[in-house]
């Protein structure tokens, strides 16, 4: 069984969706966060009366954990901090 986390990240990814700012009300991948937070989301934020629905799918997504950048492994060794990298003008 997918976990919540991997059932977002598909609709990110099959939105095209690689920042949580991308995401535009009303948007095709709005619609999809809707429907699948819709049993979660209190009924006055999804009416918009006691909240916005928007800002509550984004805080949703930050809490759980889309709003930090994914760490990409380094290909050269961790005694190397981003200065050494940059004055030794190693590249990726």
């Amino acid at each position: 069984m997918k976990t919540e986390y991997e059932q977002v990240k598909a609709i990110l990814d099959s939105c095209g969706v690689t920042d949580i700012d991308e995401i535009e009300y009303g948007g095709e991948c709005f619609d999809e966060l809707m429907d699948y937070f819709a049993d979660e989301m209190p009924y006055g934020v999804m009416k918009a009366r006691t909240g916005m629905p928007d800002e509550w799918i984004h805080d949703k997504l930050c809490d759980l954990g889309f709003d930090k950048e994914e760490e990409i492994p380094m290909p050269f060794p961790d005694a190397l901090d981003q200065h050494q990298i940059m004055k030794k003008g190693i590249v990726r």
